[in-house]
């Protein structure tokens, strides 16, 4: 999953949705040196990412993915999962979209300080392009996908990946349904799990 799905999934405590966004950016890193909930956070990630690649539902989406775009089918189908999330916010979401990623991005301004170099220096371009709302439009789905080919020079193809989603929008979204309630059970468990432990490592 990308993001928004992570974010949404985390505790709600701001601290452990840091780390579940920071997940990305810090594999690798030893952070056992992290305030205990940042752990949380960071192993939950983990252990989403874990599930998420190992499911035969996604396994089945990413098999969608044709030449020459094969080898990015598990980042294109996080991205994808992710616009699905946004359109259906309303089914799998807490209140609006727009209202929790305000909050999202008041939290992470607050604690800039505690996020990783690359993240901090990507916050204030991620709130003023409002790039967690952009996953509910296509528009904004393309917009991330060629700026992640900017980023990347092993993945240029990723700037002209959005064929995969126009060709295959139906099924996606089908797969996702069907994928996205048996991940929120998964983490409710994991949460439980990562609580009563007190930290992810």
């Amino acid at each position: 999953m990308n993001y928004l799905a992570h974010l949404l999934l985390s505790e709600p405590d701001p601290l452990a949705r840091l780390g579940n966004l920071a997940g990305d950016f810090l594999k690798g890193a030893d952070v056992r040196s992290l305030h205990s909930t940042i752990q949380r956070g960071i192993a939950l990630h983990r252990q989403i990412d874990t599930y998420t690649d190992c499911h035969p539902i996604v396994r089945q989406s990413k098999a969608r993915v044709e030449p020459p775009y094969c080898r990015l089918a598990g980042v294109l189908v996080d991205v994808f999962y992710d616009h699905f999330l946004a359109v259906h916010w309303q089914t799998y979401g807490v209140g609006t979209l727009e209202e929790f990623v305000q909050g999202v991005y008041a939290d992470l301004q607050h604690y800039q300080a505690l996020l990783p170099p690359s993240l901090q220096w990507a916050l204030p371009f991620m709130v003023t392009g409002d790039w967690l709302t952009a996953y509910r439009q296509v528009s904004g789905i393309e917009m991330i996908l060629e700026r992640m080919a900017a980023r990347s020079r092993r993945s240029p193809l990723l700037a002209s990946s959005i064929c995969v989603l126009h060709h295959h929008y139906s099924a996606l979204e089908q797969e996702f349904h069907q994928f996205f309630p048996a991940l929120k059970v998964y983490v409710y468990n994991q949460v439980a799990i990562l609580v009563a432990k007190g930290s992810g490592f």
